[in-house]
């Protein structure tokens, strides 16, 4: 009996049939896990983005404000509001997407501050959240803010984005109806080097953030918001040793300890991307003091 020789067409046939079979399963793969990804994906930002506005805690129980605190509270799906729950429990993925699809609401604004639907300028959401995601929104013609409004709550949500020590990062500052008073502030992306710049997605650095005003006072009492320097400011040791208890203490918190790189990006990511919605912020800011 002869031997049996391939051809180099035979081989190369085989070849091409096991990469085309490979290919067809990836393919296949990849759509059916394209899904449960952006579900993940935006689980993730809805609760980052309910973090920083005081909606969600920490260890994931939706929050509700009782005098000037916040106390647990559960989703009532049927009322689809929150109710305060001493004893609530963790929210579900669920509850937060449910939550976040009902009472949060994404808005553009223009350089002179005022407030207007996709509907109203005709631009489809989804196509501007995916094409100017990267570079932030800050710089547009139109930037966008997030407003989340309930029975109990109401904030602004303001995107955040500059550069650090590795890469770009990514948050959400959370600011209440006086359009000054930080709620809280979050990193949702951030590639920063572990236990030192990473600590700015860490719990207890981001709760410094917290009841700060981004509106900046050097005198106490005294303050324009037209004029005023606008952010918070990340010092390179702690408040207490910089600004004591001035005026300028109210709009500062602690730096991070070896992580001088990426507290300058944190600074400059937080003024440059508050910097053009001070229309808008000043608009809020008089509203509030008006009414």
């Amino acid at each position: 009996m002869g031997r049996k020789t391939f051809s180099g067409k035979k081989t190369l046939l085989f070849v091409s049939v096991l990469c085309l079979c490979c290919a067809l399963v990836l393919a296949l793969v990849s759509q059916l896990l394209k899904r449960p990804q952006e579900r993940s994906r935006d689980l993730y930002r809805s609760s980052q983005l309910l973090l920083a506005a005081r909606v969600l805690s920490y260890n994931g129980t939706f929050l509700v404000p009782e005098g000037d605190d916040v106390v647990p509270a559960e989703y009532n799906e049927k009322e689809k509001r929150l109710v305060a729950n001493a004893s609530a429990k963790k929210a579900r993925p669920s509850e937060i997407l449910a939550f976040f699809d009902t009472h949060v609401s994404t808005r553009l604004v223009d350089s002179k501050g005022t407030l207007y639907s996709f509907e109203e300028l005709e631009i489809n959401r989804d196509v501007y959240l995916d094409q100017h995601e990267k570079e932030g929104y800050a710089h547009l013609k139109y930037k966008l803010v997030y407003i989340i409004k309930s029975e109990t709550q109401f904030a602004y949500v303001i995107p955040i984005n500059g550069y650090g020590v590795w890469d770009a990062i990514y948050g959400y500052m959370g600011l209440s109806q006086n359009g000054d008073t930080v709620l809280g502030m979050t990193w949702y992306k951030q590639r920063e080097t572990p236990g030192l710049g990473a600590n700015i997605a860490q719990e207890a650095w981001q709760k410094q953030f917290q009841g700060k005003q981004i509106f900046q006072e050097k005198e106490e009492g005294i303050m324009n918001p037209k004029t005023a320097p606008l952010g918070i400011k990340v010092v390179k040791t702690t408040v207490a040793e910089v600004y004591g208890n001035s005026p300028e203490s109210k709009s500062a918190v602690d730096g991070i300890a070896g992580a001088s790189i990426t507290v300058s990006g944190v600074n400059e990511a937080i003024a440059t991307s508050l910097k053009p919605y001070r229309p808008f912020l000043v608009n809020v800011y008089q509203t509030s003091r008006s009414q």
